[in-house]
């Protein structure tokens, strides 16, 4: 039997109007799918086929024009369940004159985290992406790849049951992605629940349990990826 869905979408239209209310882009179309506890669940497809929008749309970021969501047992808009996740946008917005303790030490102060647990956090996550050597430089000095790694050390202060990444290799040389992919399965072997977007076949096939093929705002294929 298959457990109790992390995520639930039911018919999901996303339509972006311009000023007027006119409809300017039908983003997503009638998007249904269950993500599974556990599992490493991939949204694939070109630039502007809905990934973004459908990760957005999780988060309460944004609010659908149509259809349902429902995450950790709550609906999409209750922003309570953010608590409980962890987020990689494509392009990581993060203050560049702090250091990347101070950078992890702010976000678990926004969790309301005590300090002893902050510190254990910080030190841990460090370690993880690999960025020791690099502890107390300012982010200004750091490259495309440390900066996509202190991105995903961010996501995973709050020990998240769900990690949702966008594009997590993006601009990222092979070795950082083979790094990024280890530490995507790392998660999946910790029991957390991963749901990344990409464009990049690759990227998917490597670390994805399952995924889901979109175009053009519409689910083309969803099934395992030892089936496809």
């Amino acid at each position: 039997m298959q457990p109790e869905p992390v995520i639930q979408i039911r018919n999901l239209s996303k339509i972006y109007r311009d000023f007027w209310g006119r409809k300017k882009v039908h983003a997503l179309k009638s998007l249904s799918l269950d993500v599974y506890k556990g599992e490493v669940f991939g949204l694939l497809g070109p630039n502007g086929s809905g990934k973004t929008t459908t990760l957005k749309l999780l988060l309460g970021l944004l609010f659908p024009t149509d259809g349902t969501v429902n995450i950790l047992g709550k609906p999409a808009t209750d922003v309570t369940k953010n608590e409980r996740i962890g987020y990689l946008p494509e392009e990581s917005y993060l203050y560049r004159f702090l250091n990347a303790e101070e950078t992890l030490d702010f976000y678990g102060r926004l969790f309301k985290m005590p300090a002893s647990v902050r510190n254990q956090r910080k030190d841990e996550l460090i370690e993880r992406v690999g960025l020791k050597h690099a502890r107390k430089r300012q982010l200004r000095e750091y490259s495309k790849g440390m900066t996509r790694r202190i991105g995903l050390a961010q996501a995973l202060i709050n020990d998240p049951e769900l990690v949702l990444l966008d594009e997590p290799t993006s601009g990222l040389d092979p070795l950082g992605s083979r790094d990024m992919k280890d530490l995507i399965l790392r998660l999946k072997s910790e029991g957390k629940t991963v749901v990344m977007c990409s464009h990049l076949l690759a990227d998917v096939q490597d670390v994805c349990d399952r995924i889901a093929i979109l175009y053009g705002g519409e689910l083309k294929v969803l099934n395992r990826v030892d089936e496809l």
